[in-house]
């Protein structure tokens, strides 16, 4: 359910933002590990060894990555409720949520330029995901549908499973 999603991201940004900010553990882990976990893009050839990388975290990728699935698979069921297909509709959520991705993701690059230090980017990217979809739906009109959204299927009752 799309509040479901809202939680799990909640979650993970107070997770992501105490174990970056509030310990060097985080830093430390994806410095020394070597696995394939982690995007690694140059930085700056002018800094010094350890400081020439920045690193986005897979989970940082995957997570929101399923917000936005999410968000697409939103935009399917209004294409079914209006009688279209997804390619007679427009991924309006789907492209919101794209758009606050690599919104968060700049912001995330920008602030570790500024800082000059590791930025949680979930900091960033959790709020680009859940303000553009709310502020998407707002300008819809369909915020009280969004928080009701669920893809979880009513159980049958008890009778229908024991005639099947």
């Amino acid at each position: 359910s799309f509040l479901n999603g809202v939680i799990l991201l909640c979650g993970l940004f107070v997770y992501d933002v105490f174990w970056v900010f509030g310990t060097d553990v985080m830093v430390t882990v994806a410095k020394s590990f070597q696995a394939p976990i982690k995007l690694v893009f140059p930085r700056g050839w002018d800094q010094p060894k350890e400081k020439q990388f920045s690193m986005l975290g897979l989970g940082d990728i995957v997570i929101p990555g399923l917000f936005i699935a999410l968000m697409l698979r939103w935009d399917v069921v209004q294409c079914a409720q209006q009688g279209k297909k997804l390619s007679e509709g427009k991924k309006i959520y789907f492209y919101a949520q794209m758009t606050g991705y690599v919104l968060g993701l700049m912001t995330t690059v920008v602030m570790m330029i500024q800082f000059k230090a590791a930025q949680p980017a979930l900091l960033y990217l959790v709020p680009a995901a859940i303000l553009s979809a709310v502020f998407t739906a707002a300008i819809r009109g369909q915020i009280s549908q969004l928080f009701a959204y669920s893809e979880e299927a009513a159980e049958a009752p008890e009778d229908e499973k024991k005639s099947k």
